[in-house]
């Protein structure tokens, strides 16, 4: 089961991944290829052919999930099993892929984590805190259960038809009966008992166990003292023996590999590669790094270099993603990070940058020591590229200039651009204007008693800053702001309410639960549409404010829901979670991101949901998404989440100024299709009129955003019949028009 090539399945065929692949925690050999598991998926690796073309198995092209927590390969019935920490199972076989679904963990409540899977004669034995479940490869169906009451299953092999599992207390064994597991626990012999045993290996017919350092027998007597050992695997007749940072083969030697990097004070240190697994193919070793990919232990010399790196597919450095910039193609992932704008975590990840050909990972020696990068700004301009980042930890950060905001230009140099404007703070609020105005929204200001209830709100315009202080006599932190016509709005995380700033940066008012019918304080996220309406995203919730800078102005400030009507009955929209992110595009439709309900895309006026993506219903890696970004250039849509950063085909991108790229799909409108179908690539505000071939009009509609759907009703909401439809459509000064036919099968 070699993947030649790779299509994504059809629910899948406009998502993207923007994973890292460096973190290589398993290694299954398949017909001569490496399969490598990470986080996120899998990548193949060719020893014969190191720099083919990568192949990716992922959620948004063939996998159902994410955290990949075990692999095997079973060759009689080339079969490759995944499974993952929530407890799922995905079973490649014959060039498809099948979840599993997880009956059999229906009735547990604990950690459903996949923790192993050993397959022997055709039965995977798949183990968890579960206890340990057999499942047939020929019949592709759980068989037997065994439960194992309070203690976790980490591993199993079998030798001389015993099945063997490696639990946190102890090893258990019993006879395998019609090539199945024993379910009733209580009649298994106890091997070994008491202790934690995380891995159990069969090797040339005898099965060893690690505790600790310790490499041991099944007679518990011990044949080799090595590192604390991570992973035990049985590769072509060799025991390969994996430590935090170096692999043994059991009988054999011990390798390691080292590498070269730059401390917090710029000089170059040897370091020791990281590794998390190993597997021995064709008298090579090769090991699973923790950062570097998969590496070849034959070329260990060409490892100890600055900036070194293995074997794995372009992309981030890792999945963390707190935030994520786009532009004309280009694409910034901030790592972060902070625990609810409070705490700083310390992260010293750098940032991540694809400069649309490939990935540039900056570590934090690269930019002067910033850690917990929260947010990117690109400069809006086409053909400026510079762009500005953002550091939330002050720890030991100023001490050579401040490094809370830098800049960058063609170079990739990072350039201090701040002295005194404000006191050194931590920043988490940074945009652009339209015109190139950089605004600037900080909290945590150095030399304040109670820095937490401090922001200072600064613009810098053609090299001239201009800052204001705001004590808010709450806690406070200052996000990114939206700008529009007359005003600078900034969104205060924890307690701090929506702060709105003149041109002149002069405050002009502070909107909160006291003076508006804000649900809370904690405002997360702002955006201003077409029409000048303030969509607001709080913890608890989304509210709008119609008409903002005539509210702003005349001081009538009336905040309130978007009410829908499901089923008869009107209810509020998005009322019960926490909205991290809203973006408007072009079609002044908007894009919501969750904590914790995935994203929704709505309609302009927000009555309609169009698309609600989650993890259970798409290829979004989690549904606590805490960024959006809209690349206006191509119409992709990323999101970044907790498990890293995908991205969506969206139908909307920059308005087309002529009919020269007008496309209609699906095209045939066949019966097995259930959405809409989309007219998209004209000029803004394009009159478009569907008829039948002999004139009579079906549908008139104008392209707001230069994208027009029709859902292949009639004027009456009668679903037309089989035929074919005309697609008339002209500009909005009438100087240009053109046709297109749409075919409809019912």
């Amino acid at each position: 089961m070699i993947f030649t090539c790779l299509n994504a399945q059809n629910d899948k065929v406009r998502w993207n991944d923007l994973f890292s692949y460096n973190n290589v925690k398993f290694l299954e050999q398949v017909k001569g290829i490496i399969y490598c598991g990470t986080e996120n998926g899998i990548f193949l690796f060719n020893p014969q052919n190191p720099t083919a073309d990568w192949i990716k198995l992922n959620k948004t092209n063939y996998l159902n999930n994410v955290d990949v927590s075990a692999m095997a390969y079973d060759e009689a019935s080339d079969a490759f099993l995944v499974g993952y920490a929530n407890g799922g199972l995905d079973l490649l076989k014959s060039g498809e892929s099948t979840m599993v679904l997880d009956i059999k963990w229906n009735g547990f409540n604990g950690d459903k984590k996949v923790n192993n899977i050993y397959i022997h004669d055709g039965i995977a034995f798949i183990s968890g805190a579960f206890g340990v479940v057999s499942y047939s490869l020929a019949e592709e169906e759980f068989k037997e259960t065994t439960r194992t009451n309070t203690f976790v299953v980490n591993d199993a092999t079998v030798l001389n038809n015993t099945l063997y599992i490696a639990t946190s207390n102890g090893i258990y064994s019993n006879e395998l009966k019609n090539k199945l597991n024993n379910p009733n626990i209580n009649t298994w012999t106890t091997v070994i008992s008491g202790q934690n045993i995380s891995n159990i290996e069969l090797n040339n017919n005898e099965v060893y166990y690690a505790v600790g350092s310790d490499l041991r027998n099944l007679a518990g007597s011990s044949v080799g003292t090595f590192n604390t050992i991570l992973d035990l695997k049985s590769s072509n007749n060799k025991l390969v023996i994996t430590q935090n940072d170096q692999v043994s083969i059991l009988g054999g030697s011990s390798e390691d590999i080292t590498y070269q990097e730059k401390d917090a004070n710029g000089v170059l240190q040897s370091l020791k590669m990281n590794f998390n697994t190993a597997i021995f193919i064709n008298n090579t070793l090769y090991g699973g790094t923790t950062k570097f990919g998969l590496v070849d232990f034959s070329k260990k010399s060409t490892y100890n270099v600055e900036n070194a790196f293995g074997y794995s597919p372009d992309g981030p450095y890792n999945n963390n993603s707190f935030s994520v910039t786009t532009k004309n193609g280009k694409v910034w992932i901030a790592p972060g990070g902070t625990d609810g704008y409070t705490n700083v975590l310390g992260n010293a990840d750098g940032f991540f940058y694809y400069n649309a050909k490939k990935w540039i990972n900056f570590s934090s020696q690269e930019i002067f020591g910033a850690k917990d990068i929260l947010k990117i700004a690109a400069h809006p301009a086409k053909d400026n590229n510079s762009f500005v980042i953002a550091s939330f930890n002050k720890d030991n950060r100023d001490i050579n200039g401040r490094t809370d905001l830098l800049e960058f230009g063609d170079d990739l140099k990072p350039t201090k651009i701040l002295t005194n404007q404000f006191p050194s703070s931590r920043i988490a609020g940074i945009s652009y204007d339209q015109d190139g105005n950089l605004y600037v929204g900080t909290s945590f200001p150095d030399n304040f008693t109670s820095d937490w209830m401090y922001n200072y709100y600064a613009s810098r315009t053609n090299g001239s800053w201009k800052t204001i202080q705001k004590n808010h006599n709450i806690a406070s932190v200052a996000l990114s702001p939206e700008t529009t016509a007359s005003y600078i709005y900034y969104p205060n995380a924890r307690d701090g309410g929506i702060t709105v700033l003149d041109k002149n940066n002069t405050e002009v008012i502070t909107i909160t639960t006291s003076n508006s019918k804000l649900p809370i304080n904690n405002v997360l996220a702002l955006a201003s549409d077409k029409s000048n309406t303030l969509w607001i995203g709080t913890g608890q919730g989304l509210v709008i404010l119609y008409g903002a800078d005539d509210a702003i102005a005349t001081k009538n400030i009336n905040v309130e829901p978007i009410v829908i009507v499901q089923d008869g009955i009107p209810e509020a929209l998005l009322t019960d979670v926490g909205i991290n992110a809203i973006k408007v595009d072009n079609a002044n439709r908007k894009w919501i991101a969750t904590d914790g309900a995935g994203v929704y895309y709505v309609s302009d006026s927000g009555d309609r949901t169009i698309l609600h993506f989650t993890s259970k219903n798409s290829p979004l890696p989690s549904d606590i998404v805490y960024d959006i970004s809209v690349d206006e250039s191509t119409g992709k849509v990323y999101f970044a989440t907790e498990k890293g950063v995908v991205s969506y085909n969206g139908d909307v991108s920059s308005e087309a100024t002529n009919f020269s790229n007008a496309i209609a799909y699906p095209n045939p409108y066949r019966p097995e299709y259930n959405g809409k179908i989309t007219i998209k690539n004209l000029p803004n505000r394009a009159l478009v009129k569907i008829t039948d071939v002999v004139g009579n009009l079906i549908y008139e509609s104008k392209a707001e955003g230069g994208i027009v759907e029709w859902d292949t009703n009639n004027a009456k909401g009668k679903a037309v019949a089989s035929g074919i439809y005309l697609v008339l459509m002209m500009n909005s000064d009438g100087t240009e028009t053109k046709t297109l036919k749409i075919a409809v099968v019912r």
